[in-house]
């Protein structure tokens, strides 16, 4: 038993073992309890390892395994620890406390909010095995448990999520102007507050997408489609995505795109401004790729050799493009 959950919260069970342990979790006491300690004490995030504090991340599995008491549990975890380093996962608190691990029992639910710094990516596993990747400077507010009729959450960013199958149960992206409702599948969406710009794109299943405010307006999208907001009004064409390069690895790739555009993308990103003169030519088409862990000025240089532009450094949070 031990073993399976070591090795699920190291992420390296496929997705019929995971089925096969959450069957168990929910038909057997032991399994349910000893998850439960666990669940409550892991905490292990992916952003030590990506800043190279391997101190922070020990420090963090130490306290980690001094909360358990159990002592087979804690031999057992003392072997989860020795791969920290290179498998930081983002367990987020309260995951499969579902209503039927409560008891039917109304309780208050609470709220855990994962945040993926600037230039940095998060991912991340849901309480019902749905798998979460967040692009720089995004937001998602999970509940401790979802409710009865629908796993709902709430997304200021761009997230990439592949949705575990539920029927009984959809599952609700909602952002600060929209809401995304499916029931399986593999989809983007990408809405910062901080931007208009709206877009969910289809890899894999059905996907229902309306404004908040008009319902009655709703677009169902098949795979290879993306819904993106124009004046005010949700439409439709062909999805921007054919792989996971950029939606679990962060490699960006861009053809004939306004060089304005790509900047951006990388104000949201970065949180950088960029005051653009007019000899930069912002409307220039450019094309190319980079990572959304690269550092602003390597991509800039980057897109110097496909535009003949400068840059000047105002401060930490504004450069010049001329």
């Amino acid at each position: 038993m031990q073993e399976e959950l070591d090795n699920y919260f190291l992420g390296v069970l496929n997705k019929k073992e995971k089925e096969a342990l959450f069957d168990k979790i929910e038909s057997d006491e032991s399994y349910k309890m000893a998850f439960i300690r666990m669940q409550h004490t892991v905490a292990l995030s992916r952003l030590y390892a990506q800043k190279n504090d391997q101190a922070g991340a020990q420090r963090m599995l130490d306290h980690f395994v001094r909360t358990v008491r159990n002592r087979q549990i804690r031999r057992r975890l003392w072997n989860v620890a020795k791969y920290a380093a290179v498998v930081l996962l983002l367990t987020v608190n309260g995951w499969l406390l579902t209503d039927r691990l409560s008891g039917g029992i109304e309780e208050e639910i609470s709220y855990t909010t994962v945040e993926a710094p600037k230039g940095q990516r998060v991912s991340m596993i849901l309480q019902d095995g749905t798998e979460v990747w967040l692009s720089p400077r995004s937001t998602l507010r999970i509940p401790d448990r979802f409710n009865r009729k629908e796993r709902s959450l709430e997304l200021d960013g761009e997230g990439y999520f592949v949705v575990t199958r539920n029927e009984e149960k959809p599952f609700l992206v909602q952002t600060s102007q929209h809401t995304v409702k499916v029931v399986g599948t593999r989809f983007n969406v990408f809405a910062y507050s901080k931007s208009d710009r709206f877009e969910t794109d289809l890899l894999d299943g059905k996907v229902k997408v309306w404004q908040r405010d008009r319902p009655e307006e709703s677009l169902l999208l098949s795979p290879g489609e993306k819904a993106f907001s124009k004046n005010n009004r949700l439409t439709r064409s062909v999805s921007r995505f054919n792989n996971d390069e950029y939606l679990k690895n962060g490699v960006f790739s861009f053809n004939n795109k306004r060089f304005g555009e790509i900047l951006e993308y990388l104000t949201l990103w970065y949180d950088i401004r960029f005051d653009i003169r007019d000899s930069a030519k912002k409307d220039l088409l450019v094309s190319g790729k980079f990572r959304q862990s690269d550092e602003v000025k390597n991509i800039l240089k980057g897109l110097q050799g496909v535009h003949p532009f400068r840059y000047k450094e105002i401060n930490e949070h504004q450069i010049e493009i001329y």
